[in-house]
């Protein structure tokens, strides 16, 4: 992918610009940065793979390959809810497809541009082709017209599991980020030159163990806070009721049992005790009842 971004650029510049040294001079830059970014992600793999005793680290240096090394360095991946124990080699399987189909085009519109000159250009739909060709010119130019559609696909699927492989490769040396960092390699792919290079410091980590040490940590500080909201402990609340508002006491068991403090909560005094009467004809009599007539005086 990178060989035919580099082409693409050296061409923008050849249409750009009649003028020899313009296009040397792109070319001679694009090439520089092109092998200055190659170098920094080996230095960053190979310092990586040192620190985790990895064999074989020379490879880092191996273009196409150091994918695949990417991938050991990543371990473990996930595609949605799919654990992929391979996606650096899958990786590298895109990334050589794209390689050989992108060669194979550049050498096929290379070609004709030689045999043929300038192509007609469609202004309406942005392609140009060429005319009057047969034989095996003629199955050139549908090579490269087929290329032009077999291309994208090949780079969407090396995108998807540079991706996978960049999203574990992060979860492992920047957890707390590794989103972010997933995100910055999507939509500029040159990124992940510069980002091994910047993580190769780092220790790598457990992703799976630091989740669960910041969902333990949540849980205490959540505990914490209740304990502070709740001077009575959790999760017994007021022992004596919540006479102050406390959203997080419980309020006391029914009469008759024990609350919190283990004490046995009992109905309270009547304050007019003396006055009351029950069902049973029991207790004080009515202070006006003489004064109280039938149900027809009521109804």
């Amino acid at each position: 992918m990178e060989i035919y971004s580099f082409y693409q650029t050296l061409k923008s510049a050849m249409m750009l610009s009649d003028d020899a040294t313009v296009i040397i001079v792109t070319a001679v830059m694009a090439m520089a940065i092109l092998v200055a970014l190659f170098v920094l992600q080996s230095i960053g793999i190979y310092t990586m793979a040192t620190k985790q005793g990895l064999k074989n680290r020379a490879l880092a240096f191996i273009p196409l390959v150091n994918i695949l090394y990417i991938g050991k360095l990543a371990g473990e991946c996930h595609f949605f809810n799919h654990r992929l124990k391979r996606a650096g080699m899958y990786a590298m399987i895109a990334q050589i497809l794209v390689t050989v189909v992108a060669a194979l085009t550049i050498a096929a519109e290379q070609y004709l541009w030689y045999m043929h000159g300038a192509p007609q250009v469609e202004m309406e739909y942005g392609y140009y082709y060429w005319t009057g060709l047969s034989g095996f010119d003629l199955f050139i130019s549908k090579f490269f017209d087929v290329s032009g559609y077999v291309l994208p696909i090949f780079q969407l699927a090396f995108e998807i599991f540079l991706l996978v492989v960049m999203m574990g490769l992060c979860k492992k040396y920047s957890p707390k980020n590794h989103m972010l960092l997933s995100m910055v390699v999507l939509f500029i792919p040159m990124s992940r030159f510069i980002m091994i290079f910047a993580l190769r410091k780092r220790e790598a980590i457990d992703y799976n163990a630091y989740m669960r040490a910041r969902h333990e940590a949540y849980i205490r500080s959540q505990q914490r806070y209740y304990t502070s909201q709740n001077p009575y402990g959790n999760p017994y609340g007021n022992p004596y009721g919540n006479p102050y508002g406390n959203p997080y006491a419980r309020p006391n068991p029914p009469y008759g049992q024990q609350n919190g403090a283990g004490q046995s909560t009992q109905k309270p005094d009547e304050p007019f005790e003396e006055f009351a009467s029950d069902s049973k004809g029991k207790g004080g009599e009515e202070p006006f009842e003489e004064m109280r007539g039938g149900d027809d005086f009521f109804n």
